[in-house]
């Protein structure tokens, strides 16, 4: 401990040493090469001298002090002005002056000031005749004239560790002042202590008392509170990071104290004539004291301002950009401690005898058993509730705290709204009549009359961008128009956005902010108040997790309601529980086809309202008629195959050849080709860019896949330049609620891709199916929506009778361990079947079963059903249960980019593959995977190589690392994307303290990373029980033992390893033919930490 007499003696000591702050520095100069804002024909001479003027300054600071960037000896700071773009440029070396620089971009600006710079650096004899650069030791003889040694000016300044506000240290803040140091410094650290106490509580009074000779007003010490006292470089870096210091400390107080104003807790105190000095004694969280200097009052109490900023956000008080927290992050039990912990009296030295003495005393008198602490009853499930308990309501449309709006602040902007609605300018006068539009006041005053409203609308009536509109505009010219605040759910992403900018456009400028979107990986929130927000049904869930009730929204569109996905029959659970606790809340649902009664019984008996569509007439061509028009006697692929009528097979080659006959004979106008998954559409692809050769300009072939990022699959609603014909290589992604304009042909080949799981099995595959009925019609109609169109089935009208009227809901098909995890998370005091039965389809009770045992197996769920802690974690990760399970292990064994990215990976293919270049692809994951056997290091590998050829390497280099790697650009970037996501799930779970030490290589949570054999071990810990047991030796069928084989066997049963694994030949096998564990395999005992006795968290 830390007392105040060996405060006092090692202060004493400390200033017989005569230990003093550097002297200050020298006044800076301000050399201004455009005065008044305008390039002068010198600014100009000078960027002819100096053309490159930032790299010259660099190079000499680096070549004289040693160091490989000079970024804290050249610090630019930026002041906008109403025409120019003003820049000051601080320089530290050979000694501390300013000047500025003008242009009409801050990099104008920069090179100017960066030029003069250059000019007093060659006035100075830093640089030779013709701006050349000396030897280092010149530059040390040099800088010696200026009284400044060019090694006494690189000095690293200390870091302190980033620190989560949630677990933040007492000791992080050091309470100042004689008596309120409480931190043990043994004798080794005693440089280490004169340099902190240099810098920091000390010697700042008497650094005070020296820049203060020219004021006769006495100082103020402020005792009981910490001060920050740092060189004149950290507060212009400072106030570089935080422009506006002042604002934001006071948002932050105001935020955090629910008090209107901060004067209170934010001081001011500044001395001076000719230097500033301007203490700031900040009240909040706890007492702390910042102290800069500067010419001006305003200048210094920005400096102390921007110094308290970076502080509070080092203690996690602030957020990733710059703005402040929730009230109630502000105030949870952590922050409360800390406040409590600062205020507790300093820690004091007790004799040993008298120590003696009390445990004698408590031996003799013990302490009843019967009475706990209330703090020690906490266990160790007890951290943040998830849904409803946890902390305040988010706005359901803006994203940020919800706040409801007070009758005042409502009815001006309803009456804003009412205006901008009449100003809407001629774009919506000229917007097309449609179907729906006739129905208007039905649907309105149904939807105003029930909470639930079913409407059924062919393709093409209009439904899914003007409803939206339609109830906005009654709301608004009744004047109630902040009242309306809609949430439209879409399928897919390309529908969410692409709706979205639709209605903006027909909406007009005046109102295009109050039209928004939010899918995975993008946002474009709208503003809150007559707001349509459009988004997929996952983020909607997510929305749901933090304002249960939907408080703030008026009306929740479900669009595309018959596709039954499983996402979209989970949210209708959620809503129909919902209307007891918001019954002001209107719901409707939208479907093109389906079976539209069956919502309606699901609601009670709902009303559904039919709205007749549009369609310009289709011509319809099948197989039979396909084959005719080729000169094809024969489907040839089935020929060859001799496959049934059922089997889903599919020619690739036929098709190339149905389109290059469309494009030869057929009319004018874009062809939608619907293909079942991401290898047709590429195989498709390259067949027609070899079949096209050397006309291939004259088409632009654009694949639809949700491989694809977001911006390129826009590219299907451009328009191409004319001559050139527009083929689309779709999934049944652009099925539904999108409209291409111009497309003409649409070739269906009428299959898609469907998960399956068998219970028998607990196997999940992707199959290749035959479509239902209902998506042959969506298709069809692709084709008629702005002209008439043609249709080409490349199945007979025989298979058409065959196909189901609908699809099989996804929930009835698809493994439900994550569905039971999300209703945990939203119902948790039901059970799985209790919940999952009140489905519109419920599924089988056995797999209801399976997925609990399942979750519980991997220590996610208790036998009560309950989360666990580890359940909580995961509930923040959207993922797969295991693996989102192995990346909050990764946390724990610090070695976790590399598990997300492993994840990312499995999510979306880095590599591009296709039916043609499979081996070519395995060849490669082999080399990547070196000697590690893991798939799974491939993708480290192949990523880690990406981010450095990122970082480092031109554009050529970068597009031949793809093209060697066989890697796909935009799946690399959707893949950051994710990883960035994943980083924000891991930092809402109080994993890591910041979202971006989940990349960062220097981070805590990174410092294993590069141990392998524990990144395989902690990704199997994370799957576990779904192992595979290797054996050597098999028995044949007809009894013959084979002692060199090898099978594969898990609980299930036999299993074969897929062929594009690099384990599917010889894994684990010697030259010998015996099998043994390869060398980097995870050890067997790192499978314990799967089980749920291994985490001691996990129950």
């Amino acid at each position: 401990m830390f007392s105040l007499d060996s405060f006092r003696k090692d202060r004493a000591q400390h200033r017989q040493r005569q230990c003093k702050l550097p002297p200050p520095r020298l006044p800076p100069m301000c050399v201004n090469p455009a005065p008044g804002g305008t390039i002068s024909r010198a600014s100009r001479d000078l960027l002819k001298e100096f053309p490159q003027p930032k790299n010259l300054l660099n190079s000499v600071i680096g070549r004289a002090l040693g160091i490989s960037h000079a970024k804290d000896k050249l610090v630019y700071v930026h002041t906008n002005g109403p025409k120019k773009k003003k820049v000051t440029l601080h320089i530290k070396w050979p000694k501390s002056v300013e000047v500025e620089g003008y242009g009409s971009k801050k990099i104008d600006a920069e090179r100017q000031a960066a030029a003069a710079a250059c000019q007093l650096f060659k006035g100075w004899g830093l640089l030779g005749p013709r701006n050349e650069l000396f030897d280092a030791a010149k530059y040390r003889v040099l800088a010696d004239r200026f009284g400044s040694p060019a090694d006494s000016w690189w000095r690293p300044e200390p870091t302190m560790p980033p620190t989560s506000w949630r677990q933040l240290n007492p000791e992080s803040i050091r309470p100042g002042g004689p008596g309120g140091l409480s931190r043990s410094l043994g004798r080794e650290e005693e440089e280490d202590e004169e340099e902190e106490l240099e810098e920091g509580t000390i010697d700042v009074t008497e650094f005070l008392s020296m820049t203060q000779q020219d004021s006769h007003t006495p100082l103020r010490d402020s005792r009981g509170g910490s001060f920050e006292m740092t060189d004149d470089d950290s507060a212009i870096r400072a106030l570089t990071q935080f422009p506006l210091p002042k604002n934001l400390l006071a948002k932050v107080i105001q935020i955090a104290t629910s008090s209107s104003t901060a004067k209170n807790l934010m001081q001011f105190h500044t001395v001076g004539t000719k230097t500033k000095l301007s203490t700031l004694t900040l009240l909040w969280p706890c007492p702390m004291t910042f102290v800069a200097k500067g010419r001006r009052k305003a200048e210094a109490e920005n400096k102390a301002a921007a110094l308290a900023c970076k502080k509070l956000k080092s203690l996690g008080l602030v957020d990733r950009n710059n703005e402040p927290l929730t009230h109630a992050m502000y105030n949870l039990a952590s922050l409360r401690e800390l406040g409590e912990t600062q205020r507790r009296p300093c820690t004091i030295q007790v004799p040993e005898p008298i120590l003696r003495k009390i445990e004698t005393f408590l031996n003799h008198y013990p302490v009843d058993s019967s009475w706990i602490s209330p703090e020690l009853r906490l266990q160790s499930d007890d951290i943040l509730p998830l849904g409803k308990d946890s902390g305040p309501l988010s706005d359901p449309i803006t994203g940020k705290p919800y706040v409801p709006l007070s009758e005042a602040e409502e009815v001006r902007l309803s009456q804003s709204l009412l205006e901008l609605w009449r100003r809407r300018g001629p774009i919506w006068q000229e917007a097309p009549q449609l179907p729906v539009d006739p129905h208007r006041d039905t649907i309105l005053n149904a939807i105003e009359q029930h909470p639930v409203v079913v409407i059924s609308g062919d393709t093409g009536c209009g439904k899914t961008t003007r409803i939206p509109q339609l109830l906005l505009e009654r709301y608004v010219t009744e004047g109630r128009g902040a009242r309306c605040n809609v949430i439209i759910t879409q399928p897919r992403r390309i529908s969410a956005v692409s709706v979205a900018q639709r209605v903006s456009h027909e909406l007009g400028p005046s109102l295009r902010r109050n039209v928004g979107f939010q899918v995975r990986l993008e946002s474009k929130p709208p503003a809150r108040g007559g707001a349509l927000l459009f988004c997929t049904v996952g983020i909607l869930l997510r929305k749901l997790q933090s304002n249960p009730s939907l408080e703030g929204v008026s009306h929740v569109i479900v669009d595309e309601v018959h596709e039954r996905d499983v996402n979209t029959d989970f949210l209708l659970i959620l809503l129909k529980g919902l209307q007891r606790l918001n019954p002001a809340l209107r719901l409707v649902l939208m479907s093109a086809t389906g079976d539209n009664e069956r919502f309606s019984r699901y609601f009670g008996g709902c009303p559904v309202i039919k709205v007749p569509g549009f369609m310009y007439p289709v011509k319809e061509h099948y197989l039979e008629d396909i084959l005719a028009k080729l000169g094809k006697h024969q489907y040839p692929h089935r020929h060859r195959h001799h496959e049934s009528e059922d089997e889903c097979a599919l020619d690739l080659d036929l098709v190339t050849d149905l389109v290059l006959h469309i494009d030869a004979r057929g009319e004018p106008g874009g062809i939608l080709c619907f293909l079942p998954g991401w290898q047709e559409i590429k195989g498709v692809q390259q067949r027609l860019q070899e079949a096209l050769g050397m006309h291939e300009s004259k088409y632009l072939i654009l694949p639809v896949h949700s491989n694809i990022p977001m911006m390129d699959q826009k590219a299907i609603f451009q328009q191409p330049p004319v001559g050139v014909r527009k083929i689309v290589l779709a999934t049944n992604i652009a099925e539904t609620s999108i409209t291409v304009n111009d497309i003409v042909h649409v070739v269906d080949s009428g299959l898609h891709k469907e998960e399956r799981y068998d219970l028998k099995t607990k196997v999940s595959c992707l199959e290749t199916v035959w479509v239902s009925r209902a998506n042959v019609i969506q298709r069809r109609g692709r084709a008629g929506r702005c002209q008439s169109g043609f249709a080409y089935h490349l199945f007979p009208r025989s298979r058409l009778e065959k196909m189901v009227p609908f699809q099989v809901p996804e929930i009835l098909r698809t493994p439900l361990e994550n569905l039971v995890l999300q209703a945990k998370i939203h119902m948790p005091e039901k059970t799985a079947v209790e919940f999952l039965s009140k489905a519109v389809d419920s599924p089988n009770i056995k797999a209801v079963d399976e997925a609990v045992i399942l979750l519980q197996e991997i220590g996610v769920l208790d036998q009560r059903e309950y989360l666990t802690t580890l359940g909580q974690r995961l509930a923040h990760i959207s993922t797969d249960p295991r693996l989102a399970k192995a990346i909050v292990l990764a946390a724990i064994f610090r070695c976790l980019h590399p598990l997300l990215v492993v994840v990312s990976c499995l999510t979306r293919d880095p590599f591009s593959s296709s039916l043609q270049n499979r081996a070519e692809v395995d060849k490669v994951k082999a080399l990547l995977s070196h000697d590690s056997g893991s798939d799974h290091l491939a993708f480290v590998r192949a990523v880690a190589g990406w981010e450095e050829v990122l970082r480092w390497q031109d554009r050529t280099s970068r597009e031949n690392y793809l093209e060697e790697n066989l890697l796909y650009a935009p799946s690399l970037r959707f893949i950051h994307g994710l990883i960035k996501q994943f980083s924000e799930n891991i930092y809402e779970a109080f994993l890591v303290g910041k979202p971006s030490d989940c990349t960062l290589p220097s981070a805590q949570c990174n410092e294993y990373s590069e141990e392998e054999e524990l990144v395989k071990g902690v990704l199997m810990a994370g799957l576990y029980p779904n192992l595979i047991q290797v054996r050597q030796g098999k028995v044949t069928r007809q009894g013959k033992f084979k002692p060199n084989s090898v099978t594969y066997r898990t609980k299930s049963g036999n299993i074969l390893l897929h062929k594009s694994t690099i384990n599917r030949w010889g894994a684990g096998r010697t030259r010998q033919g015996s099998w043994e564990r390869p060398e980097g395999w995870p050890h067997p005992a790192l499978c314990s930490l799967g089980r749920p006795h291994g985490y001691g968290a996990a129950g």
